[in-house]
């Protein structure tokens, strides 16, 4: 009778399991990791291309699609820049699921024993839609099932949603505790494609905050420097003025620095953009009272 047990027990070969990531310091293999943001801030956008950038790189990939209507997903094209190109992308909307959406996950649950989605990533668009998300009881028992699919090595990427303030995900706490890391998606406007910045909210890894830029006509993902994702125009501009007056001076003290870039030497947000900058664009030193400051 407890043979089931004993033949269950860890042992230490499971310990040696590293923590793999398909990229780099956001996305971890064998994990669940959810993105929160409101409707129309490109979630869907980065799924696509997250999808489309997993494809050559996975055994296989999942998109359950349960939110965006046909329409939609034509209007997106789809089917040419994510069904066609890759055979091993399966993409299963609401009009031609088999299953309900719930009974969909307990089915893949069922099966998910040992290594059988190792390598594999599914995708799930959106979470409300598989279960009331208010509802403790019953997206709890949602969460087990993408547990179970996690612990058979499966990759497992939600999108959610805000809550009325966006300021929070929406749902309730059974969300949160289940999930292994968690993002906060911004909107980035861009004079072409979709700008997001990403911003950890809960982590069981080491993923940090993160921007990519995704061009909505080829699905191609690009990460880019977040620093410059975060800052505003005004802080662009003051960063060339200041980095121009650099490259022509060599090394200038504070106040004529700030001179030469046009700003007074008493203004206090120039002086706050020059110290937040400080290690990223230029270098300070100090010699007595004054402080200096050249180009890294």
């Amino acid at each position: 009778m407890l043979q089931i047990l004993t033949q269950a027990s860890l042992c230490e070969a499971d310990f040696n399991q590293k923590i793999d990531f398909v990229i780099e310091g956001f996305i971890t293999k064998r994990m669940m990791t959810m993105v929160y943001a409101d409707g129309g801030n490109g979630k869907s956008w980065l799924a696509f291309a997250l999808a489309k950038y997993c494809a050559p790189r996975m055994k296989q990939v999942f998109y359950l699609d349960f939110d965006n209507p046909l329409s939609v997903l034509k209007e997106r094209k789809v089917h040419e820049l994510l069904i066609a190109p890759h055979a091993n992308l399966h993409y299963v909307q609401r009009s031609k699921s088999p299953l309900p959406p719930f009974e969909l996950l307990r089915t893949l649950a069922e099966n998910a024993t040992a290594n059988q989605f190792e390598n594999m990533i599914f995708f799930v668009d959106s979470l409300r839609d598989f279960a009331d998300v208010n509802n403790e009881a019953k997206i709890g028992l949602v969460m087990n099932l993408l547990k179970d699919i996690r612990e058979a090595g499966g990759t497992i990427f939600i999108l959610g949603h805000s809550n009325k303030d966006g300021r929070n995900y929406q749902g309730s706490n059974a969300i949160r505790n289940s999930l292994d890391n968690m993002y906060q998606l911004k909107k980035r406007e861009l004079a072409e494609g979709v700008g997001v910045i990403l911003e950890v909210r809960k982590e069981r890894a080491a993923i940090v905050d993160k921007a990519f830029d995704i061009d909505p006509n080829t699905l191609e993902l690009e990460e880019v420097d977040l620093i410059e994702a975060q800052a505003s125009e005004q802080d662009l501009e003051f960063v060339n003025q200041i980095k121009h007056v650099l490259v022509r001076e060599g090394q200038v003290g504070k106040g004529d620095l700030l001179n030469a870039a046009g700003y007074a030497k008493d203004d206090k947000t120039a002086r706050a953009r020059l110290e937040k900058y400080d290690g990223i664009y230029w270098k300070s030193s100090k010699r007595h009272t004054r402080i200096f400051y050249q180009l890294l």
